[in-house]
């Protein structure tokens, strides 16, 4: 009897055990009760606790949940039980948050909350839109809902971490218009750059890469490793400054190149540096603090991290700053969040020096990492100075390099995506074949065949669909304005064509808005089914102009 008693016991144990997540994660899946749900989140203030959608990897939770207790127990406090929540990349947490508030406002409730205290992690375009809240319909009116809730931070707090309130022009926080509440701040600083295999880049016998261009050289073909912009936000970031730097035509032909070079492309951003590593791929693109963090677990030096450059300046600088977005890695707390005033504890000790020191500092060294040394940039810019730095493995000051775009140069972040999955991710295997046709073919010294090819495959769509709906992506330049000198006008404001450049990259970039924007309505980009339409008439363009070029090189032979 006693042995059944026992495991009994055991087994109700195990039960409770496993089940306990599960009952807890039902709260991002699927909507509940209302009575259920409130009864749920007074269990969570109860307990002390946490739960934070996040991308960030198991180092920087460990390190921040690690920290976050020590300080609550210096200060007399009892720690907190971190809930951390990763189903996916960025991209795909913010729309899992969208869609439980959707659910939760369709059904004709205020929504209370979807069980999430913080969204930790991604970068400003996906805090952004969850900062703009959500417009449904009820009662015959459009309503809108929150999603984030003000951060209500002491503002001489903020402007002594934000002196500025950007970053080579990107944003460091936000504030809703009209000076309204604090919907995100900054936590610590991105960017996007390069990462490379020093043995495999040496048996392939070429230089250590220092910018996006460096990746385009046939050589590398199957050998590079990209991640997917659909599912990272920092992807399409920097695919959208190398066409702000760069000017939409010859951006594309950049990464139209490395594309072809690519072994895959992969939804999850931490492949890439593995891959690297193991000598799988010679380079790779990938966040920084996953390139320093692989650099610096490889013995050896085996493995290289540098954020690229730009390759020239037409205005003779002798540091033309980087070819990559600094952006910010912001936090935002979600409307009805469990535990309000912990999520504010926390943002507040993120950007407290003791939080800001976790991201550089090594190990061993006081106010440092407990197990995992993070190599990534505070955001705090008052950390960027002598006797903090010295602790750092990685001492390199961000605002320092980083540059402003060109004034007035529009954003192409919302077309990477699509793009980049007509013209390469969607049709991978024409895209390479049509890209070793072209070496087999000597380029190098293209005869008119060759020439033609090569028309073919940077070619743009143009015309309209089947409904008669214009689907260009080309762009025309002003007369007398060649291709090859559009880069070095943008980037050379004295230059006397440079305004009329943006001027013509504003208006096609408003025209694609204004393209994929249902009539009348407020929000951008939000007539999905045109753009699934045009979007697979651009597969259908691009397909048909790579086999094109494989079928006259066969011709020629």
């Amino acid at each position: 009897m006693t042995n059944l008693w026992t495991r009994t016991a055991i087994v109700c144990v195990l039960a409770v055990t496993v089940s306990a997540p599960l009952v807890a994660r039902r709260w991002v899946d699927q909507p509940v009760g209302e009575d259920e749900q409130t009864n749920a989140m007074q269990a969570i203030r109860a307990r002390g606790r946490l739960v934070v959608l996040t991308p960030h990897n198991d180092q920087i939770r460990y390190e921040f949940a690690t920290a976050f207790n020590r300080h609550r127990i210096a200060l007399g406090r009892s720690p907190v039980e971190f809930d951390w929540r990763s189903p996916g990349g960025t991209s795909d947490l913010r729309k899992q948050v969208i869609s439980q508030f959707t659910k939760l406002a369709q059904s004709c409730r205020e929504p209370e909350g979807i069980g999430v205290d913080l969204f930790f992690g991604g970068g400003p375009f996906e805090h952004d839109l969850l900062a703009r809240g959500l417009v449904v319909e009820r009662d015959r009116r459009m309503v809108h809902i929150p999603l984030t809730a003000p951060i209500n931070l002491p503002r001489q707090q903020i402007e002594a971490c934000f002196p500025d309130a950007d970053i080579g022009g990107q944003p460091l926080y936000r504030v809703d218009a009209g000076g309204g509440p604090i919907r995100w701040v900054g936590t610590a600083l991105s960017s996007f750059g390069i990462v490379w295999n020093r043995q495999v880049v040496a048996m392939l016998g070429l230089n250590e890469p220092r910018g996006w261009s460096d990746l385009c050289q046939p050589v590398y073909q199957s050998w590079i490793a990209l991640a997917d912009p659909a599912h990272s936000g920092s992807v399409a970031a920097t695919y959208n400054t190398i066409l702000q730097t760069n000017g939409w035509s010859t951006g594309w032909w950049i990464l139209r190149r490395v594309f072809a070079n690519a072994q895959y492309f992969s939804s999850s951003a931490s492949k890439v540096p593995l891959d690297v590593s193991a000598g799988e791929a010679a380079a790779g693109t990938c966040i920084d603090f996953y390139g320093r963090y692989q650099a610096g677990q490889v013995p050896k030096g085996r493995v290289g991290y540098r954020d690229p450059v730009r390759q020239s300046s037409s205005t003779g600088e002798t540091n033309p700053g980087l070819e990559t977005a600094v952006t910010a890695d912001p936090i935002s707390i979600l409307v009805g969040a469990p535990s309000p005033e912990l999520a504010l504890a926390f943002v507040t000790f993120v950007l407290s020096t003791e939080g800001q020191g976790l991201w550089q500092r090594r190990l061993g060294t006081e106010g440092g990492p407990a197990k995992y040394e993070l190599r990534r940039m505070p955001v705090v810019r008052s950390m960027y100075r002598p006797d903090e730095m010295k602790h750092w493995h990685d001492p390199v000051n961000p605002f320092n390099l980083a540059r402003p775009l060109p004034k007035g140069m529009p954003s192409f972040y919302k077309t990477v995506a699509p793009v980049a999955h007509a013209m390469a991710i969607d049709i991978h295997d024409d895209l390479r074949a049509a890209w070793s046709t072209l070496q087999r073919s000597g380029v190098d010294r293209p005869n008119a065949r060759q020439k033609k090819m090569l028309e073919l495959f940077d070619a743009m769509p143009t015309g309209t669909d089947d409904r008669g709906e214009d689907f260009s992506l080309a762009i025309r330049w002003p007369e007398g304005v060649q291709e090859r000198d559009v880069t070095s006008i943008l980037n050379d404001p004295s230059h006397s064509r440079h305004g009329q450049l943006i001027e013509t990259l504003r208006a096609f970039a408003n025209r694609l808005t204004r393209r994929y924007t249902i009539k009348g309505s407020q929000r951008s980009w939000n007539d999905q089914d045109k753009l699934l339409r045009h979007r697979l008439a651009w597969t259908t363009f691009f397909r048909k102009n790579y086999r094109a070029i494989v079928e006259l090189a066969d011709s020629e032979s």
